[in-house]
């Protein structure tokens, strides 16, 4: 009776471990879960938790980008989020193109390798959407780009893709959304990964696209290279995605020091920024902006500045990322009374075309300062 009891209850759990698995096959995602590897290279591919919507601190976690908060057309999101595996945008205006609205997500691709981009959509109302591979910076080159039709069932899409030579190592994965018809987008395992170029269909074995890199020969410069350098607009204060623009970096949002703004904005065409905590290094409140030089020309630098309280502040041109190389560099004396400061740059020959004009506020007396009229212009 034990026997016969015992080949029941064995005959009980392989039925039970079998309908199981049975359930867990069913379900896509989970299929991608049982692999027991790395499916994709992007980071909450499968929508298991929420989307972080923090570019400038989670870059490599998804975010949106919305054309309404820089005034560049009404593209909005009414909503989103992540239910039951799968994402879900909900556009309240998509704006006049299609990178009006945009679902992103930086990831970091080798040159020349293969990678396999598969993922599941489908919308309330039928429309298209682009899924794009392309820089996270000016100026915004495609390396990758498909127009994909979205019905109201999912569908899944898959494409092949080689990295180019001399492309970014760091580029934005993206869900353009902008433009067509107003609905709910939902996505879901968003794959990335690299593949053998024997995986690789052979209508997918197309000639590399063209790699722009950062040269700006054939461009006219103009007299002013810095935007808004008269201040008659606002600080839009967005590193990420307007580093052309002026913005602000302090040391205290990466736990570095206790340095901070108070507050910033722009009276009466005069920018300024309340500093709160200067820190203990120079370089622990920046106020910024990336600029493009030609490598090889001369350039004045000029600025009209003062401040409540005298203090030191300084200007420099600096590499946009690691190592942060100077390429200038200058420590000025302000007084109350407004005081213009003129300099002149020569770009090295091998120097990086795109740099950041940085005033450094750190260290120093913690005060108000003021800026008016920055240019860098050409020397003639």
């Amino acid at each position: 009776m034990r026997k016969l009891t015992k080949v029941l209850i064995s005959i009980f759990l392989i039925l039970l471990l079998f309908a199981y698995n049975r359930e867990v096959v069913a379900d896509g995602t989970s299929q991608f879960q049982l692999s027991g590897t790395a499916t994709s290279l992007l980071n909450n591919w499968n929508f298991c938790s929420n989307i972080r919507n923090d570019q400038v601190n989670a870059p490599f976690e998804w975010w949106l980008w919305e054309a309404a908060k820089y005034g560049v057309s009404d593209g909005s999101v009414a909503a989103y989020g992540v239910k039951d595996g799968y994402a879900f945008i909900k556009i309240a205006a998509s704006g006049s193109d299609t990178w009006h609205i945009q679902f992103n997500q930086w990831v970091k691709l080798k040159q020349k390798q293969y990678y396999m981009i598969s993922f599941k959509a489908k919308a309330d109302q039928p429309r298209t959407i682009n899924v794009k591979i392309l820089m996270n910076h000016d100026p915004w080159v495609n390396y990758f780009a498909q127009t994909v039709e979205l019905t109201k069932e999912w569908k899944t899409y898959t494409f092949y893709y080689k990295h180019p030579d001399k492309a970014d190592e760091t580029v934005n994965f993206c869900f353009e959304l902008g433009k067509g018809e107003v609905t709910t987008v939902y996505i879901a395992d968003v794959i990335l990964r690299p593949v053998d170029e024997s995986e690789v269909p052979e209508e997918f074995k197309e000639e590399e696209p063209e790699t722009v890199e950062y040269e700006f020969e054939d461009e006219e410069e103009p007299d002013n290279l810095v935007n808004d350098g008269d201040f008659a607009y606002r600080i839009i204060n967005d590193q990420a995605s307007m580093p052309f623009e002026w913005w602000i970096w302090q040391a205290s949002t990466y736990n570095i020091s206790p340095a901070k703004v108070e507050k910033y904005g722009v009276v009466d065409g005069i920018g300024f920024i309340k500093v709160e905590n200067p820190g203990h290094e120079t370089w622990h409140i920046q106020f910024n902006q990336w600029v493009k030089l030609r490598r090889g020309n001369s350039y004045v630098i000029s600025f009209k500045a003062k401040a409540d309280t005298p203090r030191k502040i300084w200007v420099k041109l600096v590499q946009t990322g690691a190592p942060y190389g100077v390429y200038f560099a200058q420590e000025v004396e302000l007084t109350t009374e407004w005081k213009i400061f003129t300099f002149e740059h020569a770009h090295p020959k091998d120097g990086d075309p795109v740099v950041t004009l940085s005033f450094e506020l750190g260290k120093d007396v913690p005060t108000t300062v003021y800026f008016d009229d920055i240019t860098i212009s050409p020397k003639k």
